[in-house]
């Protein structure tokens, strides 16, 4: 799954109807990592 640019009420629609096949607290965990860490 790629994401475009996304706002975070779309993200948050986009994982839970995927739900059952993705941990969403560890997706979004990573996300607030890769956000502080500052890199792209």
């Amino acid at each position: 799954m790629v994401l475009t640019r996304m706002t975070p009420t779309k993200l948050r629609e986009r994982l839970r109807e995927r739900e059952d096949r993705i941990d969403t607290e560890q997706f979004l965990d990573a996300l607030t990592y890769v956000r502080d860490d500052g890199r792209h």
